[in-house]
């Protein structure tokens, strides 16, 4: 309450509620000048990141690297060992992001997305997933980037009559460029479409409208990975929307469907040009609006999209005979240190 001498002084103005009413504002202001007027954190919750508009930069984002200097591809190994990991397993009781907020990782969110992945082609993660399914998980936590999952295991009703078990280990087979993931079995995990753009790539990262905008498939790879055409056609136009979609390509083949090959390191083709089955046409990048060095991979047939899963087809590589000592050693050490965890957090 403002005293009644000071809202109606005798014989004249209010002077001193004047002066009052006026620190009151440059303390307000001086607050918010030094610790701004951002929204509150939440716990457990990162602030969201900046967020830019496709196609609002007016030039590449992402400059591209001079063919010299890009780091050369990974070689084949054979196997991938693990000088530190992290464990986690826990039971579905809301959702699959829900249960991974326990982890112990600085982004949850980052390794429910990545354990998503590995499973996708198998469960529907919206569909398929009950109350008291259990979730397993061996990672590593590099110091940037999402989390490396090492192995991972998806248990769907267990106890019941109706359990299954989906497994994933990551192996460099012999032969491969990088590491995948597969099955107890020996069996890969994602599939890979037939006749694909890229012949060497880490992983399938996002497949066609698993985001509302997104209306492809992106292949995961190192920058100057060769990138070909999948069927013969004819070159139609090069870097169009250049802030957005970078050094790009779009081919139409000859059954009339429109490819385009976006965020390329470097064009190897121009408008006009035409090409065979497996010319390349590029080398993969990070140019325009990309976050990470990848091929976004995109299909149009009468001006509507198409998955790539059902033009191309896919399949599933079995590791050959030769390599499953290996890889059944493997297993056996990435599956002591899951039990181990188990025991400890059941």
């Amino acid at each position: 309450m403002v005293p009644e001498a000071l809202r109606h002084p005798p014989g004249g103005k209010p002077w001193l509620l004047y002066l009052v009413l006026a620190g009151s504002v440059a303390f307000n202001i001086g607050v918010l000048s030094r610790y701004g007027a951002s929204t509150p954190e939440v716990p457990g919750v990162a602030a969201p990141a900046p967020v830019q508009a496709i196609g609002e930069a007016t030039e590449v984002s992402n400059a591209p690297v001079p063919p010299e200097l890009l780091a050369p591809l990974p070689t084949a190994q054979g196997s991938v060992s693990a000088p530190g990991s992290l464990h986690f397993s826990g039971a579905i009781t809301r959702s699959l992001s829900d249960t991974f907020v326990a982890a112990p990782t600085s982004s949850p969110a980052a390794l429910s997305a990545v354990f998503t992945r590995l499973f996708a082609w198998d469960v529907d993660m919206r569909r398929d997933l009950h109350k008291g399914d259990v979730v397993e998980v061996l990672f590593e936590q590099p110091a940037s980037g999402e989390p490396v999952v090492l192995a991972a295991k998806l248990h769907l009703q267990p106890g019941s009559s109706a359990e299954r078990v989906f497994t994933a280990y990551r192996y460099q087979a012999p032969g491969d460029a990088y590491p995948s993931y597969w099955s107890a079995e020996g069996q890969e995990v994602p599939r890979r479409l037939i006749d694909g753009p890229m012949e060497n790539y880490e992983q399938i990262t996002s497949l066609l409208k698993d985001r509302p905008t997104h209306e492809g498939m992106d292949f995961k790879t190192n920058m100057g990975t060769p990138v070909v055409a999948p069927r013969a056609g004819s070159v139609t136009r090069t870097n169009w929307n250049h802030a957005a979609n970078g050094n790009c390509v779009e081919i139409q083949y000859q059954d009339g469907t429109l490819a385009k090959f976006l965020h390329l390191n470097e064009n190897m083709v121009q408008a006009g040009q035409r090409v065979t089955a497996g010319t390349v046409v590029g080398k993969s990048g990070n140019t325009g609006h990309s976050t990470g060095p990848h091929l976004h991979y995109q299909l149009e047939q009468g001006g509507r999209v198409v998955d790539p899963i059902k033009y191309h087809g896919t399949l599933r590589r079995q590791l050959q005979p030769t390599a499953m000592p290996g890889f059944t050693e493997r297993v056996t050490q990435l599956d002591r240190q899951l039990g181990e965890q188990v025991a400890v957090n059941p």
